[in-house]
């Protein structure tokens, strides 16, 4: 039935049979944690595209999918933590096999308590493949604070420079700083929380056409919902971007302006105590005076998934 059913088939195969497994290795002192979630199922995208190119074909595809995250902590002393975190994706195409894509990102992060205050910073390297080549591979530096205002309310703030390098693409090489303010309100404890944010980002290319200036927004929703011993989870998600480039785009002759909207849904549902399944929609509308920048997607996934 094609090789990205086949993939479906193989990474569910792996889902079944990687907790019993990772449990075992979690046991621990109690100042060390693991956790750890695999996730594997099938998706459409209705415009198969890349971002970062400035590429889209115009037509849908299938593709088999697999993500699979581990995470260390260590509380190093009452008041400060430390994370050593992996991160693993694959996508692939029916079709479009020049757009599989297969990410890893591996990252670290240190903390301490101040009160209610707390300051800390993280390092994250990821590399990705496009099509079976070398694709993109990204250093970022990040520092953050963020201060608990009550039981309510949670502000985190950060900034971060990111080197981007492109295999093959010189010209699309940068550096990335960005400063970004997220405001978190509680309700009912965990089980309800509202997310606001808001992020300024300037990209200086090697190529002055692709430098440019970025505002984004975001509003986010987390519900919770009782199900037997374990909780649905509803997600609901928007955000806008907006970019202006610095630099005259040749192929239009003119300052590129982008202007995206994304609207995202997902529902988590228990099964057992480990497993879970997962259904999400997103609706991407991109608009932009660069003919290959402008379009609009669908995506809808579900997914398989453990965590433990």
């Amino acid at each position: 039935m094609g090789r990205w059913w086949s993939l479906v088939m193989t990474s569910a195969a792996m889902v079944v049979a990687q907790p019993q497994f990772a449990q075992a290795r979690s046991s621990g002192d109690g100042g060390v944690s693991f956790k750890g979630e695999v996730q594997a199922g099938a998706e459409y995208d209705s415009n198969v595209s890349v971002d970062d190119l400035d590429t889209n074909t115009g037509l849908g595809d299938w593709a088999a999918i697999i993500d699979a995250k581990a995470e260390l902590k260590a509380k190093l002393s009452g008041q400060t933590d430390a994370s050593l975190a992996y991160d693993f994706s694959q996508s692939l195409h029916e079709d479009f096999t020049d757009f599989d894509l297969q990410s890893h990102m591996a990252s670290a992060d240190i903390s301490h308590a101040f009160g209610k205050l707390r300051m800390g910073g993280a390092y994250r390297f990821v590399h990705a493949v496009l099509g079976g080549d070398d694709f993109l591979t990204m250093h970022q530096l990040s520092p953050y604070a963020s201060l608990k205002l009550g039981k309510a309310v949670l502000l985190r703030a950060d900034y971060s420079f990111t080197d981007k390098n492109f295999a093959g693409r010189t010209d699309r090489d940068a550096k990335n700083h960005a400063g970004a303010i997220d405001a978190y309100y509680f309700i009912n404890g965990s089980r309800t929380f509202l997310l606001a944010g808001y992020k300024y980002s300037h990209e200086n290319a090697n190529d002055a056409q692709y430098d440019y200036d970025g505002h984004s927004f975001k509003l986010r929703l987390t519900q919770k919902f009782a199900m037997g011993k374990k909780d649905a989870v509803l997600r609901l998600g928007w955000r806008h971007e907006r970019r202006d480039y610095d630099g005259i785009t040749p192929s239009i002759l003119a300052k590129r302006k982008d202007r995206r909207h994304r609207l995202q849904s997902e529902l988590e549902v228990p099964v057992t105590r480990i497993f879970f399944v997962a259904g999400e929609y997103e609706y991407g509308d991109y608009k932009s005076n660069l003919p290959s920048a402008d379009f609009r997607q669908n995506l809808l996934s579900f997914k398989l998934g453990a965590r433990f």
